[in-house]
């Protein structure tokens, strides 16, 4: 991975002197080049609408930690590999590291199209930010989805599944891992909605083909991507998508909610 620290000019902060920013979606970067893509704070008031991309005002620039309301605070809605965690802020975590704020944008998905990347200009893709945010980029992606549907004998030239989409307004769970999909964020489904598997998250996905790769590109449903015309390249990023729900720092959504 590029290392994005040293290749975005913006001011070093230490982590305990970041407080919480104005609006979201928010990105940091690491010196260990670590990406935090924050997209709102779980206040945990109401569970089944959560308000992700804003937050009450008397809470910009004051820490995390602020006595007057971090009882109120269960977390913060991040984005890693395509799905969703509570996490710390990063003025409670490593906070003798060093951090910047990246000067770039989430393109969520919209009603007329599915594209979706992390942009540090309004015509610059930046592919290293998008892989850390939703594990693949839509360049990327949208051939396996071709490639698996080819495989498995399922492709159809009016209807396609699996393919990508979104919801503009309801946010779903995933029907693999459990996980929140808010509203605008991509996801993929195999079926119409209201059946199963009509809404899985990105990360969902990648480790459903992951397990039919038997995390190889040289496995039998590895070489029939191959053949189907899917580059290389698409399925190499693909089996480098980390295992970070496994990491101690995480909280499912799902295993938070009451």
């Amino acid at each position: 991975m590029v290392n994005l620290f040293e290749q975005y000019d913006s001011i070093e902060q230490l982590g305990s002197k970041i407080t919480i920013p104005d609006y979201f979606p928010a990105i940091y970067v690491s010196e260990k080049n670590t990406i935090y893509c924050y997209i709102g704070i779980f206040l945990g008031e109401d569970h089944h609408n959560h308000t992700l991309y804003m937050h009450p005002y008397y809470m910009h620039g004051k820490h995390s930690t602020d006595k007057r309301f971090a009882n109120r605070i269960k977390g913060f809605f991040r984005v890693v590999n395509g799905y969703i965690t509570i996490d710390k802020f990063v003025d409670e975590m490593h906070v003798d590291q060093k951090y910047k704020k990246l000067d770039a944008f989430v393109r969520y998905p919209i009603a007329a199209e599915t594209y979706y990347g992390i942009w540090k200009k309004y015509d610059d893709e930046d592919e290293g930010l998008t892989r850390a945010v939703f594990g693949l980029t839509y360049s990327e992606l949208i051939p396996i989805l071709e490639g698996y549907a080819t495989v498995l004998g399922i492709k159809n030239d009016y209807i396609q599944y699996p393919r990508l989409t979104r919801s503009m307004r309801s946010e779903n769970y995933c029907d693999i891992t459990g996980l929140i999909i808010p509203a605008k964020l991509p996801y993929i489904t195999f079926k119409e909605s209201s059946y199963d598997f009509s809404h899985v998250s990105l990360w969902g996905f990648y480790r459903h083909v992951q397990l039919l790769l038997e995390n190889s590109i040289t496995s039998r449903f590895g070489k029939a991507l191959l053949v189907a015309g899917v580059p290389e390249e698409s399925i190499e990023a693909l089996l480098c998508v980390e295992d970070y729900m496994n990491s101690t720092l995480t909280k499912v959504v799902r295993n938070t909610l009451p």
